[in-house]
């Protein structure tokens, strides 16, 4: 699919799903069914004011991270609950798809998060769980599909497997984009993902530096305050 044509695609789907939003955040029925959840005992108008209560927008803190868990825990069996959680990752999700390069890949990755909320255990992972949600749709997406076709080019003796399953090790490139996506979705200026991602390519400042045109101290300027942001989103206690 050309780029166009995928970024046609990835936000048409997320103005679609922008529009189904404002259609029905504001409805009595639908704000009552959201009320009868409990999983805040603070008052919300409306789906937006339920969204900020988990974190959406607002400062991501320990009371937002239990509201979104309530929801996750709702979402088990409503799929308004889903759809509340869904909407509450979509900044995440979008940030995703452009850190990784792969617009055409919007609708998949809304699929497997879907999947990956509705699955979710919040007893075996409280904190940092929009973070983790965003996560876990990328590696189904982008990241067990590669691995599955690697391993089926390897033979394997029979004899050394065991009956149970290996631990999914996640890898520091898999990390590194789940808390790019968490930093994207909690404020990060574009332009300070755009110096990471330089970074990481060209590997020093220097180059960074010689490539746009500035001076190496602009670029350790907005390295400095990119990585405090960044150490912010990694060391803080919920998402």
């Amino acid at each position: 699919m050309p780029a166009t044509a995928g970024r046609r695609s990835t936000w048409s789907l997320s103005d679609r799903l922008d529009h189904e939003w404002r259609l029905i955040r504001s409805r009595p029925r639908v704000v009552a069914r959201a009320r009868s959840w409990g999983v805040t005992d603070r008052p919300f108008a409306d789906l937006d004011g339920l969204l900020a209560l988990a974190g959406h927008g607002t400062a991501r803190t320990p009371e937002a991270n239990h509201v979104l868990g309530r929801l996750v825990d709702a979402a088990r069996v409503d799929e308004l609950a889903s759809r509340v959680v869904l909407q509450r990752l979509l900044p995440g999700l979008l940030a995703m798809v452009r850190r990784r390069g792969y617009d055409g890949a919007f609708e998949e990755l809304l699929g497997a998060a879907w999947l990956a909320i509705r699955s979710y255990r919040t007893d075996r992972r409280p904190e940092r769980i929009a973070a983790s949600l965003v996560h876990d749709a990328a590696y189904a997406t982008f990241t067990a599909p590669r691995r599955r076709r690697s391993a089926s080019e390897v033979a394997i003796d029979p004899r050394r497997l065991d009956d149970s399953p290996a631990e999914v090790v996640v890898g520091p490139f898999e990390e590194l984009v789940a808390l790019l996506a968490e930093a994207r979705a909690d404020g990060l200026p574009d332009e300070d993902l755009e110096l990471v991602r330089h970074l990481v390519r060209m590997g020093s400042s220097s180059a960074v530096a010689a490539e746009c045109r500035v001076t190496a101290r602009t670029v350790r300027n907005r390295r400095d305050r990119a990585t405090a942001r960044l150490r912010q989103v990694a060391f803080a206690p919920a998402a």
